[in-house]
């Protein structure tokens, strides 16, 4: 009788795990989203908070994210399969740390909104009111090349919009 040797069967064994290995792996033809959605229509967010025109910059946002991830067609609402809709509920500029005369040295801008998607055919929530937080910080002395204001909301922006972008085409 002739055995394998032990060199051979872990090679023989190494093979037929790589071959099973590699059909989870690759190009898959499936969608990142729900397979009757393909499009998306996004109204402007409700600002609820008192910071001017919020409104427009969170969702010009998340529309350039959308089409940047090119997962869903964004277009007008009587073409769209779903409609994210949202309201910015906060907005908030707070100090965040302070120097040995107890001044504010950084502050911490952070916006919550509270969105919802809707599959427009059923008019069934695909899924809703997920709050979201971001937020970005900036120092008042400013020294060369550092954080302003509009970095630390731009960067605040960011983190809502990714977040956004995740629940909207991965987390079905």
């Amino acid at each position: 009788m002739n055995f394998p040797r032990p060199a051979e069967s872990g090679a023989a064994a190494l093979c037929v795990l790589l071959a099973l290995g590699s059909w989870g792996c690759g190009y898959s033809t499936t969608s990142r989203t729900a397979k009757d959605i393909k499009s998306i229509h996004v109204p402007f967010f409700e600002n609820k908070t008192a910071q001017p025109n919020l409104e427009l910059s969170v969702t010009d946002r998340i529309i350039d994210f959308l089409v940047r991830d090119n997962t869903l067609k964004v277009v007008s609402e009587d073409a769209a399969d779903a409609i994210l809709d949202g309201q910015i509920t906060e907005f908030a500029n707070r100090p965040f740390s302070f120097n040995q005369d107890l001044n504010a040295e950084e502050y911490i801008v952070v916006i919550k909104v509270v969105v919802s998607l809707f599959n427009r055919k059923t008019n069934e929530p695909i899924w809703q009111n997920r709050s979201i937080e971001g937020n970005g910080s900036y120092f008042v002395e400013q020294v060369e090349s550092g954080r302003t204001f509009d970095d630390a909301v731009e960067e605040s922006l960011q983190e809502i919009t990714n977040q956004i972008l995740n629940l909207t085409v991965q987390d079905w």
